[in-house]
């Protein structure tokens, strides 16, 4: 089973791949913010940006179960 019908299956549905420079940011602010708030893990800040920006990421659609 592919992930799309496992997310299909939760009501999610994608919406679109994000772009590069959209995925280079926000691995970026993620790997300062690991960094930053788990120093005693000693966490490379530039090992964890470079796996992070190597992840497909993608806008999607997730319903509301609050109402």
């Amino acid at each position: 089973m592919s992930i799309e019908s496992n997310l299909k299956k939760d009501g999610i549905e994608v919406i679109e791949q994000v772009d590069t420079l959209m995925v280079n940011k926000i691995a970026m602010n993620i790997s300062k913010k690991i960094c930053n708030t788990f120093p005693e893990y000693g966490f490379n800040q530039n090992d964890l940006f470079i796996k992070l920006s190597r992840l497909n990421m993608y806008k999607a659609k997730i319903p509301d179960r609050n109402g």
